[in-house]
């Protein structure tokens, strides 16, 4: 501050020197080059000024580093400026821009599908053509379209709800033309399964071990126990859990999913509030064309907002070693890009005596490092710390979000056994299940199984 005045003042005594001198060296100037001269002497004393008198030209103090996780009310984010062609917002995850956009965009998406559909329906010969409206077909493009309007009345909801919970303002995200059809579609398809009277079947054949492991682990005293449930998608198994009592976190890294899951909890006032017609663009592998427009309502059990949702990526938003009792993990392992990467981490999670269940299919993508059998899933287990019970098997079958009378299913037969571990590290029960995956006549191995956490020392 010192330092400042004394700059000041030795810039107002210049002045005083120098302007004088100016004058009577340049007699015959204008004044407009005085002003100028004067306007310019003045914002460079004022900058100057500024610039040493902010804070942040005095040193920094430190700062501490923390870490901070989202939650089920998100925070706002900071507008992009306003200037350039393309309106962006940085602070806004991509993935999160892409989804609202996309929501926002199913009705011209899912018309393009019809488009296409059509398209191929009308290079037929007049012959053909005349056959196929004698068996209806036509009027399959404007009940479609019917649906389609439910279906973008519903989505249009999701999209407005996101953009006010995330504080976007009302400008375009992004392009129309990045609008994903997939996003939307998938979503239905994960409303069905948990939402939905429809999907009970599915849940019914998958919830039961993972709810009995659990018990079995806790003694049937569970309630306020700690549980991580990553990948969580719709969150309704997070939201059976917490009925139950449990201390329920659910993490998610999909957009698509985390909206509609916003809409679920935060802004549905009854049950079966939502209707939608999930599969009004799939006209194949059905016995019966009325199955295209099934309308089904959404949703059918009240989602528990004592569930804690975490959004983001699971391998950084949980940096507390040994946070949890028991980690839950469905249809979720075979989407790593490294399956090392979240055992791990579901090792370093778990409590001593922890329970970490796992049910689902080893069904890899192409992004993976690693596509491991079943048994060399429960080798890395061992590897990584883990005791395991290799012997314990039993069967289940599951669909997944299967759609009316259709005749394509996609079965996931779990084999598996139960029986208490005898160990001298762990003094829980441990149940493992394994399992393999069904896709027409071709069979790939996979895995459901129960697996205890970090060894007693």
């Amino acid at each position: 501050m010192h330092t400042s005045m004394c700059l000041s003042r030795f810039l107002a005594l210049l002045l005083l020197i120098a302007f004088p001198l100016y004058i009577a060296i340049r007699g015959s100037a204008s004044l407009s080059d005085i002003a100028f001269l004067l306007s310019s002497l003045s914002e460079r004393a004022e900058a100057l000024h500024i610039e040493l008198t902010s804070p942040l030209a005095a040193p920094s103090a430190p700062i501490s580093k923390e870490v901070f996780k989202t939650s089920t009310k998100p925070t706002k984010p900071v507008r992009a400026p306003e200037s350039g062609r393309k309106k962006r917002y940085p602070s806004l995850l991509d993935g999160l821009v892409h989804c609202i956009n996309s929501f926002e965009q199913y009705s011209f998406l899912a018309e393009q599908v019809l488009q296409r559909k059509h398209a191929r329906y009308s290079k037929q010969t007049p012959a053909q053509k005349a056959i196929s409206n004698n068996l209806g077909y036509p009027a399959h493009f404007e009940k479609a379209r019917k649906g389609i309007e439910v279906n973008a009345r519903f989505s249009e909801k999701i999209a407005q709800i996101a953009r006010e919970d995330y504080h976007t303002g009302a400008q375009a995200l992004e392009d129309k033309e990045e609008a994903e059809f997939g996003v939307v579609d998938l979503a239905f398809g994960h409303l069905s399964r948990d939402w939905s009277t429809q999907g009970a079947k599915e849940r019914q054949a998958v919830f039961p071990p993972v709810l009995g492991g659990l018990e079995q682990h806790f003694g049937g005293n569970g309630r306020g126990n700690k549980v991580l449930v990553p990948g969580s998608g719709m969150g309704r198994l997070a939201s059976d859990l917490a009925d139950l009592g449990y201390d329920v976190t659910a993490n998610e890294l999909d957009y698509g999913s985390i909206l509609a899951y916003h809409l679920l909890t935060n802004h549905t006032s009854s049950l079966h509030q939502h209707t939608l017609q999930p599969f009004v663009t799939k006209w194949t592998h059905q016995a019966n064309p009325s199955s295209r427009y099934s309308a089904l309502t959404v949703p059918d059990h009240w989602p528990n907002k004592a569930v804690k949702l975490v959004e983001g990526d699971f391998l950084e938003m949980f940096p507390e070693d040994g946070e949890f009792d028991a980690i839950v993990t469905l249809f979720f392992i075979d989407i790593s890009k490294n399956v090392i990467d979240f055992l791990s981490n579901i090792h370093r999670l778990l409590k001593p005596g922890g329970v970490w269940i796992n049910v689902g299919p080893l069904k890899w993508g192409t992004h993976s490092a690693l596509q491991l059998s079943a048994e060399e899933v429960l080798q890395l287990a061992d590897l990584l710390g883990f005791d395991v019970d290799h012997t314990s098997r039993k069967n289940i079958d599951s669909l997944y979000a299967e759609q009316p009378e259709t005749l394509l299913k996609f079965t996931y037969e779990a084999l598996s056994t139960q029986r208490p571990l005898q160990s001298t590290f762990v003094d829980k029960e441990l149940i493992l299940r394994s399992t393999f995956y069904t896709r027409g006549a071709h069979t790939s191995e996979d895995a459901h199984f129960y697996i205890t956490g970090p060894m007693i020392p």
